[in-house]
């Protein structure tokens, strides 16, 4: 590398790694890129020769110094000025000379002074010791004559300014983002849910050590393993959710303008423990971009009991069933058995059609073909997802039980395309037919009413007569919002029940439009059934 020195020549500067105890040779050229050189004595090191060896102090430059404002002031012929510095050194100072006063080299300044914001660095007399022209403007080169500035003050100066320049409002609690007067019962029972989470992990921690490795992590079923997550059930999962309605309740009498600051508070206290369960990492990371994507529905579906450790599946267990995850699970459920009933009161001979609007993993239908014992007329169904991702996953699995069990009954057609265009093109599904029943289960969830009126609408135009159309929404009454909004940035579109029939009745005026709940109350549906 090369540097300049004092006088604008061009230097060579030498870098070397560290020597570490038992370094080899070898280890010394591999870390410095270059031949090494043998270490010797330190009686043979050569110092510098020639000009080089006169030490000169370093100069900044104002851009050096970051933050911090420089102002040279000077008293000449009884006249004060305020001078630009254009560099400096612990034994003098360069800044531009008043344009109305004589100078020379030797002129001796009676009183300098040199500011750093409010720090006096100097104050004396200094001699002008060199002159030269920058950019049209005479500058001066002047040498303190009283005593040396202490530059190490100046620079420790400039570290601590642009230290707080680069914060977020620095250490003061008002300008804290998670400050907020008031809301007292949200505060504390955030905070009581973290020391609950704290002891929690201590304690399953320590049983993690003591039990086998299969009952903790094992997929196998054992009487064990059914203890160790009943336990957990009870004395973890249930007391964290109902500590988490409480939570939620408390953030519903909260203004609107306050929430950030509670989100700020609630994510300093609880956000390590909450994302240690996979589903919440996933879900706040949102790797497709979006929330409650195929691999959280699995979760949801699946493995309530994931993690890396105890503590994690402990966590995931609580999140999944709070309410809002057991909605998803009997809204899959209502689905799964409407599908099984038209089948049961299927027209013999009369084939049906079947359709899933971001179809996801398609669960309802994975486990509709799995269950059913008979398919007693041909059975055609579409899935519906933007997602390849999700739809590679529905083959996986549907696939093989079609194969083995339905070859010449079922036919599944996976359709992989936009929402842009779902939302804009009504004759998406028109090669496909009339369908006996459309489900669409999570997507309405993120459509704002307009949207979801004119979808809603696209959709009915295509069902059979008599056929019906599934679309459930949660409701704002939802207990646990307060995580999926403060901690995860999952926020949803939620309709009441008089939002779902006003949604219907403006899509389908001449459609039976009715609300079917699922056992939880969490995530209702609208069904609107074709005369």
């Amino acid at each position: 590398m090369t540097d300049s020195d004092d006088r604008g020549r061009s230097v060579e500067r030498l870098s070397r790694p560290s020597i570490v105890p038992g370094m080899s040779q070898d280890e010394l050229v591999l870390a410095e890129g270059r031949p090494s050189v043998a270490p010797r004595n330190v009686e043979d090191l050569d110092g510098g020769e020639g000009r080089e060896i006169y030490f000169r102090p370093q100069r900044y430059q104002p851009s050096d110094l970051g933050p911090v404002r420089t102002v040279v002031s000077i008293s000449v012929s009884g006249r004060r000025f305020d001078c630009e510095m254009t560099d400096v050194s612990q034994n003098g100072v360069g800044f531009e000379w008043p344009v109305d006063v004589e100078v020379e080299i030797g002129f001796e300044i009676p009183e300098l002074s040199l500011n750093f914001d409010q720090h006096e660095a100097y104050s004396g007399a200094a001699r002008v010791s060199s002159l030269r022209r920058l950019d049209g403007k005479l500058v001066v080169g002047a040498s303190f004559v009283d005593s040396l500035m202490n530059v190490d003050d100046v620079i420790a100066l400039r570290d601590v300014k642009s230290y707080a320049s680069a914060g977020s409002g620095g250490l003061g609690l008002e300008s804290a983002p998670w400050r907020v007067e008031g809301h007292a019962e949200f505060k504390s029972l955030v905070a009581e849910l973290r020391l609950f989470l704290e002891d929690a992990r201590e304690h399953l921690t320590a049983v993690e050590r003591l039990l086998p490795w299969d009952v903790v992590h094992g997929e196998g079923r054992s009487a064990a393993r059914d203890a160790l997550i009943g336990r957990v059930r009870r004395e973890f999962a249930e007391e964290f959710i109902r500590r988490s309605e409480r939570i939620d309740a408390a953030l519903r009498t909260v203004p609107l303008a306050d929430i950030p600051a509670l989100k700020e508070y609630s994510q300093r206290f609880l956000q390590q423990y909450f994302i240690e369960a996979p589903c919440m990492h996933r879900a706040l990371f949102k790797p497709l971009g979006y929330p409650g994507d195929y691999e959280v529905m699995k979760y949801m579906y699946e493995n309530q009991f994931a993690g890396p450790t105890l503590f994690a599946k402990a966590v995931s267990l609580a999140i999944l069933t709070t309410r809002p995850g057991d909605a998803v699970r009997f809204r899959k459920n209502l689905v799964r058995d409407r599908l099984s009933e038209a089948l049961d009161r299927a027209e013999p001979g009369v084939p049906l059609r079947f359709l899933s609007v971001a179809a996801g993993p398609a669960q309802e239908v994975y486990e509709l073909l799995k269950q059913r014992k008979t398919v007693p007329v041909p059975l055609e169904i579409v899935l519906f997802d933007q997602d390849k991702g999700a739809l590679s996953y529905a083959f996986r699995r549907i696939s093989p039980i079609v194969s083995a069990r339905w070859p010449k009954a079922v036919t599944v057609t996976y359709l992989h395309d936009s929402i842009k265009r779902l939302l804009r093109d009504p004759t998406l599904f028109a090669r496909y037919g009339g369908f006996d029943v459309i489900f669409c289960t999570g997507l309405f969830d993120y459509l704002e009413m307009p949207t979801a009126v004119s979808l809603t609408k696209s959709l009915y135009g295509n069902l059979r007569p008599k056929g019906e159309l599934f679309i459930g929404n949660m409701v704002p009454t939802s207990p646990n919002r307060w995580f999926m909004e403060l901690n995860l940035d999952w926020n949803l579109k939620y309709k009441t029940h008089e939002d779902l029939l006003a949604m219907g009745r403006a899509a389908a005026p001449d459609a039976t439009v009715a609300i079917r709940e699922e056992p939880s109350g969490v995530n209702p549906f609208a069904v609107l059934t074709r005369a």
